[in-house]
């Protein structure tokens, strides 16, 4: 063995075209030499970039590249071991258990735990997957470092111990209990069979050093089973390491100033650059620059200098920054800087069409932050360009995913209206037909059955629905409508069932599976699925079978706990697109652009909590907790971090951007934005037309606001027969009663819809009605349950809604048991003339009608005179509203009644006009009466009545909307009237006619 032969790539150059151009160099143009060199790589994306980059030096020309493998190292919480091809036999070890297979057991060992002495509650399933997921990288943490599990015990002073007692208890899974669970399987934990692998590599390699060039490149040894293997790459004959980034020209006091263990000192960009030093016994000044890339470059030192452990700072006082200019400090450097993330977004998307304009150029945006790259992807979608994103999409918001994840929505909600219509309306839903014949279906089932009230008992309900709709023989739903929703509950049944039985997840899965290929089946169906084609169906497809491999000894979750079950186990199940790349831009994490260089490179969402990212904390233990045990720091996090944006940002043509609010909520610049403008005096220097030019794209030209609509029907056309309720609404809002009266447009139930107040009155008003019309007794204690009974028989369609029965029914008896008290003092002086009555009169001097349903008249049997009751269940208008015309409906009902124009109701003045409002709260009732002259008023009302007629018999007074929305507030018929674009305007018919 010969001493350690360690090199560095400089951050102003591509690490991977440097690295190619220096093993041609090395290879001396034989393209056998070349072959014979074996390139160890940290992943498999590494070692992608490394062949485009001989592709790219080579001129796309033929040749034999060398060997290249990917070692595995431990980075962005991938631990999967991918040396392949090294010569190993992975045969004489215990083989690492899967991932889903780990994460499956896991979870039944938390949903078994009793907690320390029991009582504690069960988790659900999804918080039992979250928390075995914690386990698992709670024990490749520690099998990483190769500490002892029973230096847990020791970590904890006496005032937390009973706290941490309980963790102990349920850590005894990972320390106790999943040992033998191994054993069983017969299989080790993958962080440990991964370092098994290096660890024989590394001692065959140490006894046998093998024939040909080694070249350990990229790795920043960030687990110590990876630096042992460096250290011995590094001292093989033909061996060699070489470092991305590691700063050669350190003084002692900085380099003393890191420390990797430390959690205050461990936040430097070097900071794994000495961790890997320290494991593999080398000296720093052993580190030689690479022959190709290796010199330092000027704007490298000056981010090395901004970003100096904060005990060094003071030095930037003697440090000459701030003389030297803009244009050779800040070469190549400038900033974006935004107003919002959206914009943010637009600037970068010009940006990187700006570069499409040089023939060969290339740009990448790099970023931690996936919002901010959906939004540069989304904005670029303007040109038809679609990125290389390496980050991809998660799996549950590809369109085969959110049918999964809707099935799943369906089913725990017992296929409610609106989640079954959701799932329905999914574009890969056709059911064996064609997608616009299962649409005309659909639009059907919406409008005529599954609006209104929610009917009860799920599938069943809504079927007894349909057949009751369908058997209508005027019914646009007809039998084969329902002969196809007849199928589709042949198809949900099963999956439905299987959530309320004792039955395996995987069992659960798969008929989540058969429901999904079922309703995506289409008519031109051949032998494969639409459900599994393209990337994202395949990706959906591998995780789903292996959770349906793996999870056969689950138990089934509950039908309320499926949904957020599968939607956690797929939650990290990432889309990341093979083809259709473009070749010139690219979207990168920190990680990819660690080793490669566009000419362009965005450094987008440079905000603090992005980078870098925020900590987040360690379930288990904290930053001392760690410490103690052995873990490293959660800050070494943040020094790689800092690695990562010196990579990105010393070379080439460099971008910084931020968004000063993200979701409306202000940002705070990344730590090293501040560094780098504390350390040169100055702001980074702006490009702020790139934010201009995306503004310009993103104006709107002025248009003119639309005018209030003014229809203007011609006379016969124009409504002569109005109810006392229409009258108002054609007070406050005459373009409602235009929509309705004469364009006939009728506003639709909600889908599964909510009882409101309005459905509240409707129930008391018919409870009320039936009560004093239908023969029985009134008083007393046979009164209030006969009363009972009959609101029993009136709500009985909606007391299957939670909020009724908890809410409204109670209210209800406290409303009956008053009325029934109230009825018998009452009939002393009043006598009941009639109950939901219908009245009509004819307006002298015109043909016009009006008329009225009123809840209750009585006859005041001292006077002989009437009394017009109203029932409210809600707000009662006052007697300002009253007087002004916009609640004219009691005063008009007297003026029927006095005419005699009700129903069995003869002909008398009216003495009282009253609303009850009936809460059923506290109070009970009240009886209020804000007319106070009767007679003014009811003539007032009918003179309204009249002017409104006589305005609205001329053609030239149009229907406004809403013309005073102070009184009438916020119309049905609004949107239709396009309100808010004209709303706040000018009303150009302001002092017209109305």
């Amino acid at each position: 063995m010969v001493g350690p032969r360690i090199y560095t790539i400089d951050p102003n150059h591509s690490f991977v075209d440097s690295l190619a151009a220096g093993l041609l160099e090395m290879a001396k143009g034989d393209a056998l030499a070349l072959a014979g060199m074996t390139v160890l790589l940290p992943n498999r994306r590494a070692q992608r970039s490394l062949q485009e980059a001989f592709l790219r030096i080579l001129e796309h020309k033929t040749t034999l590249l060398p060997v290249m493998r990917p070692i595995g190292d431990v980075e962005d919480d991938d631990i999967s071991f991918l040396g392949v091809g090294l010569g190993l036999d992975p045969s004489t070890f215990l083989p690492p258990i899967a991932a889903e297979r780990r994460q499956a057991l896991l979870m039944q060992l938390v949903m078994k735990w009793q907690g320390a002495g029991g009582g504690h509650e069960t988790p659900s399933p999804a918080q039992s997957w979250r928390l075995a997921a914690d386990l698992a990288k709670l024990m490749d943490q520690v099998d990483t470092e190769g500490l002892p599990y029973e230096k847990l015990a020791d970590l904890v002073p006496e005032n937390l111990a009973q706290h941490w007692e309980i963790t102990l208890e349920f850590l005894k899974i990972v320390t106790e209990t999943w040992p033998a669970v191994l054993a069983a399987e017969g299989a080790s934990n993958p962080v440990q069979y991964r370092d098994q692998m290096l660890a024989v590599l590394a001692d065959a390699w140490q006894n046998t050093p093998p024939k040909g060039p080694i070249i350990a490149a990229g790795s920043t040894g960030s687990i110590p089973a990876t630096a042992r293997l460096l250290s011995v790459v590094a001292r093989l004959p033909e061996g060699m390491v070489v470092l991305p980034g590691f700063d050669c020209g350190m003084t002692d006091d900085i380099w003393d100033a890191i420390d990797p263990a430390h959690p205050l000192k461990s936040s430097h960009p070097q900071t794994a650059m000495k961790n890997l030093l320290l494991e593999m016994g080398a000296s720093r000044h052993e580190v030689a620059p690479w022959p190709v890339g290796g010199n330092t470059g000027s704007r490298t030192m000056f981010f090395r200098d901004a970003l100096l452990p904060a005990a060094l700072t003071p030095a930037w006082r003697t440090m000459p920054y701030v003389d030297i200019p803009d244009s050779e400090l800040f070469a190549g450097v400038r900033s974006i800087v935004t107003p919002t993330r959206r914009e943010e977004a637009d600037a970068i998307a010009v940006l990187m069409r700006e570069v499409l304009e040089t023939p060969g150029k290339t740009a990448a945006l790099v970023t931690p932050d996936r919002q901010l790259a959906r939004h540069v992807r989304a904005s670029l979608g303007r040109w038809q360009i679609e990125i290389d994103d390496s980050g991809g999409d998660r799996v549950l918001n590809t369109v085969p995913g959110r049918l999964f994840a809707l099935i799943a929505d369906a089913a725990v909600a017992d296929f409610a209206p609106v989640a079954l219509l959701a799932l329905l309306q999914h574009p890969l839903v056709s059911f064996g037909s064609t997608r616009a014949e299962f649409l005309e279906m659909l639009r059907r089932l919406d409008k005529y059955v599954l609006r209104g009230v929610r009917p009860a008992g799920g599938l069943g309900g809504l079927l007894d629905r349909a057949a009751e709709v369908a058997a209508d023989s005027n019914a646009p739903f007809t039998g084969a409508d329902l002969a196809i929703l007849t199928e589709l509950e042949k198809v949900f049944a099963p999956f439905a069932g299987s959530l309320s039985l004792e039955t395996s997840l995987a069992e659960l899965l798969n008929q989540h599976i058969l429901v999904a290929e079922e309703l995506a089946k289409t008519i031109e169906a051949s032998g494969e699925h639409v459900l599994w084609q393209g990337e994202a169906g395949q990706a959906l497809a591998d995780a789903i079978s292996a959770l349906v491999a793996e999870t056969g000894s689950v138990p089934a979750a509950s039908a309320e706990g499926y949904a957020p079950l599968f939607a956690e186990m797929l939650a990290g199940v990432m889309v990341r697109p093979v083809w259709r790349r473009h070749p010139r831009l690219s979207i990168w994490g920190p990680l990819e652009a660690r080793l490669q260089r566009a000419d362009v490179m965005i450094l987008g969402g440079l905000n603090e909590g992005v980078w870098p990212t925020e900590m987040q904390p360690d379930p288990w233990m904290n930053q001392s907790m760690r410490q103690a045990f052995g873990l490293p720091p959660l800050t070494r996090r943040i020094g790689q971090s800092a690695h990562d944006f010196v990579q990105a940002a010393s070379g080439g043509t460099v971008y910084l951007t931020r968004a000063e609010k993200v979701d409306g909520s202000p940002t705070v610049p990344s730590r090293w934005w501040y560094r780098i403008e504390a350390l040169s005096g100055r702001s980074v220097p702006l490009a702020a037309r790139y934010h201009r030019w995306a503004e310009q794209l993103a104006h709107v030209p002025h248009t003119v606001p639309s005018a209030p609509p003014a229809p203007k029907p011609p006379l016969d056309a124009r409504p002569k027969r109005l109810s006392v309720t229409q009258v108002e609404n054609w007070m406050r809002d005459p373009y409602g009663l235009y929509a309705k009266k004469i364009l006939n447009l009728y506003e639709l139930d909600p889908v599964d819809d909510r009882p409101n107040a309005a459905k509240k009155g409707v129930l008391l008003h018919e409870a009320l009605e039936c009560f004093l019309k239908e023969p029985g007794p009134r008083f007393q204690q046979e009164g209030l349950q006969r009363l009972i009974a009959i609101g029993h028989r009136v709500f009985e369609p909606v007391l299957n809604q939670p909020a009724v029965y908890a809410f409204w029914w109670p209210r209800f008896m406290q409303i009956a048991e008053w009325f029934v008290a109230h009825e018998e003092e009452r009939m002393q002086a009043y006598a009941v003339a009639a109950i939901e009555v219908y009245g009509e009169r004819s307006v002298p001097g015109t043909d016009f009608t009006v008329f009225a349903i009123a809840d209750r008249i009585d006859v005041d049997t001292r006077a002989d005179t009437l009394a017009v009751i109203d029932y409210k269940t809600g707000g009662v208008p006052s007697a300002k509203t009253i007087a002004a015309g916009y609640a004219p409906q009691l005063p008009l009902e007297a003026w029927i009644a006095e005419s005699g124009g009700f129903k069995g109701v003869p002909a008398k003045a009216v003495s009282d006009l009253v609303f009850w409002k009936l809460s059923g709260g506290t109070p009970v009732q009240e009886q209020k009466r804000p007319i106070k002259d009767i007679d003014h008023s009811v003539q007032a009302a009918a003179e309204g009545l009249a002017r409104l007629i006589d305005a609205f018999s001329r053609e030239t007074t149009p229907y406004l909307s809403n013309p005073l929305p102070s009184e009438a507030g916020y119309g049905t018929y609004d949107h239709l009237a396009r309100v808010k674009e004209w709303r706040g305007g000018k009303d150009p018919f302001e002092g017209g006619e109305s």
